[in-house]
């Protein structure tokens, strides 16, 4: 079993886990100090799969460490901050090995861990005896010192000293997370509730892993159990004790800190309006003190109701419960807002990040900046250590909210932005950088803000549409009938007589439409608009924009167009574009699925020479007289080539169909000189799939380019199958 261990992780991250799982193992018996000349006796065995005993020292101390066993174990010896100082493997038919005569350098904690020999035949459980030798120079002696626990290898080691407690203040700089502790009883959080209803528990640990019915394990030892009348399923009914659900950690090594516990009412079951339920908390065997709450219903739209708690787990092992109560929304405040913006603030200055941090009770802090009517800003909050879950609210002089930010992709990414707040009038605005849940949060951790000059033009931003997730402007200052079309990753195109689609894109400027103006705007400058809503989920996936210039409107003055693609709040793209009657423009941009935006090159629409097929010639697939293939066309893999050998008569047949993704085909076929003998986007007025039918006029290589919709700038995507047939029933001189 171990051995597939090792074999699977590797050795690095296989000490790293093992020397988390020596401290699980600190409520055997024997001793976790080693003291000079005096053995110690351990097991390893399937519970303990490594054993860490630990030892101070002075500055300049030489110490060995010797293990006899009956297997083979390796000793690894490492400092306070996780460095390996010295490691040695014992071999199979070796009953003793030594790590000898290493140099300390500085004073404090070391830590000896256990384990077996990575990638040898053991057979558990395997008896050893350690003992550690030095040159009697300051190594530690007293025997009532306890265990301190090992450090963790793969998280931000800390200093060994206590955290500071909830009453001090607590800086940026001297945020602490990762501070491992032990606890050999282990760490259980239970909900219970009497009624069929589907209540969840959510549990988040110090560094931010969360156990809750959708992620049952954690990288420290937590599991949750049984997810109790989930989607009304896996009821209990009658209610009884059995309706709960647990989020443990068992006995070991746990992260000191503050975990926030999280009750969700889904869907009322049992047509109950409200549900009571209790919250407890048991650390190290000890009962904490119990969180009672009673949660509403789901309203209309569905949304889950939320009730908030948590408790800190200190380093002595002890454990406190904070404050807790309903979540009440983003603009609802625990205090007046006066007594936010009278709270001292630090001032910070544009373009310049600032450090703070939410820890404990001080759930808030305040930042205060001047400016000017009209100015556009933006503003974001990250955070950058522990497991805070952050919000923005950004308040007036008089103390009206003018911004908010809880999340930039709901329950993805936790950080806040705000990207294009347009100051309302000339004074003082003041942030406040809080937490999911305000006073009754369990987050805490250090975090940077930041107020930046917005990238969004000004005269976008002073336009006064609807905000959205993204947002599309096409102006031009003509009276032409220029046409915007946005198709959405789902292969669902927004434009002129389809409004809105089912993925929120949403067309609320129309231009110069059909040479009348939108409705009875009085449009200066033609604008078209298209957005998705900010309360709508943001689709990753390719989006593919299109103007088209549909007539001059008896106007012949030359039109030139600006198009801008506004993504959450960024300028991700911008083009000004001298266009002509009947020309068509294509660019598209995508969103991968941790929100990161990437826009493709823009520009008229084309044939065959706006792709750079030539330079691939080269690699191209050849096809027999009756094939089929499969491919894909990506954001970064535009067209795909197949050459064939064709004789004058063929009668030529290319099919290509879009099999997943929105992608849109389209076809070129290449004559042995390099020209373009015929090309086919949609095959029928039914279907955007690919067909052309051809008979060559002459012998030689040809060329098949499968690619979409725009070519070089098209922007659909996914695979596709390309069939060719030739018909050679007939000779070369048609007999």
């Amino acid at each position: 079993m171990l051995r597939s261990l090792f074999v699977r992780l590797g050795l690095l991250i296989t000490v790293a886990l093992l020397m988390i799982g020596g401290t699980l193992s600190s409520a055997q018996t024997t001793g976790r100090t080693l003291l000079p000349d005096l053995p110690v006796e351990g097991t390893i065995d399937t519970n303990n799969a490594a054993q860490v005993y630990t030892f101070s020292a002075e500055a300049g101390t030489v110490v060995s460490v010797t293990l006899t066993s009956d297997g083979p174990l390796t000793i690894l010896l490492t400092d306070s901050d996780g460095n390996n100082l010295g490691q040695v493997n014992g071999a199979v038919d070796a009953a003793e090995v030594s790590l000898t005569d290493v140099s300390l350098a500085n004073a404090g904690a070391y830590f000896v861990t256990i384990f077996p020999v990575a990638g040898a035949e053991i057979t558990l459980p395997i008896a050893f005896t350690v003992t550690l030798t030095s040159d009697g120079t300051g190594a530690a002696d007293d025997p009532t010192i306890e265990a301190t626990p090992a450090p963790d290898l793969d998280l931000p080691t800390t200093d060994p000293t206590p955290a500071p407690t909830e009453a001090e203040a607590t800086t940026a700089t001297d945020f602490q997370v990762g501070q491992q502790i032990s606890l050999p009883q282990g760490l259980q959080v239970t909900l219970r509730w009497a009624t069929t209803d589907d209540l969840n528990l959510q549990v988040r640990d110090p560094v931010g892993e969360t156990l809750f019915w959708n992620s049952r394990s954690t990288s420290n030892g937590g599991t949750f159990g049984v997810d109790r009348n989930g989607l009304c399923e896996n009821i209990i009914d009658p209610p009884s004790e059995l309706t709960q659900e647990t989020a443990e950690w068992q006995g070991g090594g746990l992260f000191a800190g503050r975990y926030e516990i999280l009750v969700f009412y889904r869907q009322s079951c049992g047509g109950n309006s409200t549900v009571d339920f209790t919250v407890d908390v048991t650390a190290n065997g000890t009962p904490l003190d119990t969180i009672n709450g009673t949660l509403l219903a789901p309203g209309p739209d569905g949304a889950a109701t939320v009730y908030l708690g948590s408790f800190a787990l200190n380093a002595d092992g002890s454990g406190s419960i904070g404050p807790d109560g309903p979540y009440t929304g983003e603009r609802e405040l625990p205090v007046p807002a006066q007594d936010i913006i009278n709270t001292p603030g630090e001032a910070i200055t544009l373009n310049t990040p600032i450090q703070g941090v939410i820890a404990g009770d001080d759930y808030f802090q305040t930042y205060t900046f001047e400016g000017l009517a009209g100015q556009p800003l933006a503003i974001s909050m990250t955070a950058t250590a522990g497991n805070l879950d952050t919000l923005l609210l950004i308040f007036n002089s008089n103390g009206n909210i003018i911004g908010t930010n809880d999340d930039i992709i709901a329950a993805e990414i936790t950080n806040s932005a705000i990207d294009s707040l347009v100051l309302p009038a000339d004074g003082v605005y003041t942030i406040m950088a809080t937490r999911y849940g305000k006073d009754v949060g369990g987050t805490e951790g250090s975090f940077e803000l930041t107020v930046n000059s917005s990238d969004i033009p000004d005269s976008l931003l002073n336009l006064n549409l609807p905000p959205g997730n993204i947002e599309i402007y096409l102006q031009w200052d003509t009276n032409a009938d220029l046409q915007l079309l946005v198709r959405d990753p789902f292969g669902d195109t927004v434009f002129n007589d389809n409004r809105e689609i089912r993925s929120g894109g949403t067309l609320v400027e129309t231009g110069n439409i059909n040479c009348t103006g939108d409705d009875e705007d009085n449009i200066t400058t033609p604008l078209y608009y298209t957005y998705w809503p900010e309360d709508r989920f943001l689709n990753s996936g390719a989006y593919e924009v299109e103007v088209q210039y549909r007539s001059e409107c008896q106007d012949t003055t030359p039109v030139t167009f600006s198009l801008n693609i506004v993504v959450d709040g960024e300028l991700v793209f911008t083009d000004s574009v001298p266009f002509e009657f009947n020309e068509r423009y294509l660019t598209s941009f995508s969103i991968d699925a941790d929100g990161i935006v990437a826009a493709s090159d823009g520009g008229i629409l084309g044939g065959s020479e706006t792709l750079p097929w030539q330079t691939e010639i080269a690699s191209a697939t050849v096809l027999a007289i009756t094939d089929s293939r499969t491919g894909s066309i990506t954001p970064d893999q535009k067209f795909d080539l197949y050459t064939f050998s064709g004789q004058t008569g063929d009668i030529v047949t290319i099919n290509m169909q879009a099999t997943s993704g929105n992608l849109d085909t389209q076809l070129f076929l290449i004559d042995p000189v390099g020209i373009e003998l015929v090309s086919n986007d949609d095959a029928n007025a039914e279907t955007t799939d690919s067909l052309i039918n051809v008979t060559l006029q002459a012998p030689g290589d040809y060329v098949i380019i499968a690619t979409h919709f725009g070519a070089q700038y098209g922007g659909t995507i996914g695979a596709y199958n390309l069939s060719l047939d030739i018909d050679r029933t007939t000779d070369a001189n048609g007999g």
